[in-house]
């Protein structure tokens, strides 16, 4: 294999493989990923949907970060899965395919970053994806109506397409939030939605398997003769020159592959996707970071931006179980080892039963007192109060995006929050992921998911070591700011509300169990200790190298390019200022489509039909 190309993508997952596709469409142009995790394009435990939360703590398939312990959640230590496979996170999350509000993209232009409004990235959200529309009966039954089909792909790399195997839950979580006065505004897509509705997974209808970055951008385009792929390779540091007018270049980066080390040269640029977490950690590796971190792991400084790993956002979830009434299917059923064998049955042999689905019904909602008065103005009085907490008066950051995100919030047609049901037992109070979804109790329940929309509270990533194996410190700072815990205590006093309104009230058990065992959400402040006990993480992490003018706390400018770097950018969830309403995975691929597009514009590359042939893989 060559040593030299045009681009050098670091990390093969959600963000890597999108520009893999879109920069090797021109048969000039040389491309390699390199990637640390395997080739796994045809597990099982990756492409069947019904399986998906057996990914995490794997490390075959997953990072499985863990966080610093959190002072505000009584020490614990909270866990997050991240993709280690070709394709990333998209290879191991839950499959929700779920839209951002226009609000919460336009709030990242009004930091500066011209072109990346709801307008600027409304069309990629569009190019990703194929819409598949749902049978008859599922579409009266999971009533998905909303969708406006004139908006939504046609074409994309990416499926989404509604479950066919379904119970009673997901029609009763729609006309539950009904008749909560919550009922569903319009489609996702549109930029605007409300209330509560079953959404879209990343599932292949044609296969009912699981679509992904690595089945949908890689494997159709696999014979490129100018795409090549390097798995189990890690990368472990870039290669960064100096000029004689003292200007900073990325000439490549150095790999550990096969025991040994060695440089592959980007005659272009340098393209980092190695996520939220690496993406920083090998900017800091690389000498481009805040000068007391280098220093402290001896590593020289070449760029300096004390932003590098700052602002760390990532949407805290928790939540309650209840037990339903007996002979409603769920998920915990498949503690019974013959109830997996006829569910494995059903799928191998005809791809219909359980496991061609995943969790599917959410609902955004705003603070509910906020809908009516006098709870509207109580509400607004609660966010000048709070907002007037800013973590260090002097960043301009955190003041800049406070102001966008205030402006969502005072706004009642936007949700400050995001829920979930699933009919399966969740536990809250875990400390890794696979204890998350364990089956350990005896009893059959439904859970209820909230999760901050747009958190205040900032955190970090940063390097424990000058060496990559070491995984980095991170600390998303749950609960840092006050406000958080005011907004999510509020939509979790609801959540019984919730479960005592019909039709779902119909299908839990009165005065049944609950997990966690005595949980108490009595009053607020019982609230607010039930959170401290019981958050857990949606694997929603973004914002560590954020786009923002410099002097706003950014690290790389509107078009990813690395400030004080040439030659490099950085195309992740990293760069995200603000994190968005919901599941991010949509807003990944969206931004990695238009970065692909800035790349082209920048060096003038044009889409060129080619003939496939051979290509290079490694691993």
């Amino acid at each position: 294999m060559a040593k030299t190309f045009d681009f050098i993508i670091v990390g093969g997952g959600t963000a890597g493989l999108v520009l893999a596709n879109r920069l090797t469409e021109t048969s000039g142009i040389e491309v390699v990923v390199i990637e640390a995790g395997a080739n796994r394009l045809n597990d099982p435990k990756i492409t069947i949907p019904g399986l998906a939360t057996t990914l995490y703590d794997d490390p075959l398939y997953d990072w499985s970060f863990t966080t610093v312990p959190q002072e505000n959640l009584n020490g614990k230590r909270v866990r997050h899965g991240r993709g280690k496979v070709l394709g990333g996170s998209s290879a191991i999350n839950v499959l929700g395919l779920v839209y951002p509000s226009k609000a919460s993209i336009d709030a990242w232009a009004k930091l500066g970053n011209e072109g990346w409004d709801w307008a600027g990235l409304e069309p990629y959200y569009k190019k990703f994806n194929t819409y598949n529309p749902p049978s008859a009966d599922t579409a009266k039954s999971l009533q998905t109506s909303y969708v406006d089909v004139s908006i939504q792909g046609t074409s994309g790399p990416i499926h989404g397409c509604f479950p066919e195997f379904h119970g009673p839950l997901g029609g009763a979580w729609v006309e539950t939030f009904k008749n909560l006065g919550l009922p569903n505004t319009g489609d996702p897509l549109s930029g605007t939605s409300l209330g509560g509705l079953n959404s879209l997974s990343t599932i292949n209808p044609k296969t009912w398997e699981r679509s992904h970055a690595g089945n949908g951008y890689y494997a159709p385009v696999a014979d490129r003769p100018n795409l090549h792929v390097i798995t189990e390779c890690v990368v472990e540091k870039l290669a960064l020159e100096r000029s004689s007018t003292n200007e900073i270049s990325a000439t490549g980066v150095y790999i550990a592959h096969d025991g040994k080390s060695e440089l592959l040269t980007a005659k272009k640029e340098v393209l980092l996707c190695a996520g939220v977490f690496q993406s920083t950690q090998l900017l800091e590796l690389s000498g481009i970071g805040n000068p007391e971190v280098l220093r402290k792991h001896n590593i020289d400084v070449v760029v300096e931006n004390v932003h590098v790993g700052e602002n760390l956002q990532d949407h805290a979830m928790t939540g309650l179980s209840f037990e339903v009434v007996d002979g409603l299917p769920t998920i915990d059923m498949i503690r019974d080892p013959q109830v997996v064998q006829d569910a494995m049955t059903a799928y191998i042999t005809s791809r219909q039963g359980p496991l061609t689905s995943s969790f599917h019904s959410f609902a955004t909602v705003p603070v509910v007192e906020a809908l009516v008065e006098p709870g509207h103005s109580e509400v607004l009085k609660l966010l000048e109060k709070h907002f007037a907490t800013v973590q260090n008066p002097n960043a301009l950051s955190e003041a800049s995006q406070f102001a966008a995100i205030r402006s969502i919030l005072e706004n009642p047609n936007e949700g400050s929050a995001f829920m979930a049901m699933g009919a399966a037992q969740l536990h809250f109070n875990a400390t890794t992921q696979k204890d998350v979804f364990a089956i350990s109790d005896p009893l059959n329940y439904m859970s209820f998911l909230v999760a901050l929309s747009y958190p205040l509270s900032r955190g970090t990533v940063h390097i424990t070591s000058s060496s990559v194996h070491d995984l980095p410190a991170v600390d998303p700072n749950y609960f840092s700011h006050p406000l958080d815990f005011e907004i999510l205590g509020r939509h979790m006093q609801w959540v019984p509300k919730i479960a005592s309104t019909k039709p779902l009230a119909d299908f839990l058990k009165p005065n049944g169990s609950k997990l966690p065992k005595g949980a108490d959400l009595s009053t607020l402040e019982a609230v607010k200790e039930h959170i401290r006990n019981n958050v857990i993480t949606y694997n929603h992490p973004c914002g560590t190298c954020a786009m923002m003018p410099k002097e706003l706390g950014g690290v790389v400018d509107n078009r990813l390019k690395v400030y004080g770097v040439k030659g490099l950018r950085v195309v992740d969830a990293s760069i995200f200022p603000i994190i968005p309403k919901v599941n991010i995975q949509s807003t990944v691929y969206a931004m990695a489509e238009k970065a692909a597009d800035l790349i082209k514009e920048d060096y003038a590359i044009e889409k060129q039909a080619q003939d496939i042939g051979g290509h290079t893989m490694i691993g």
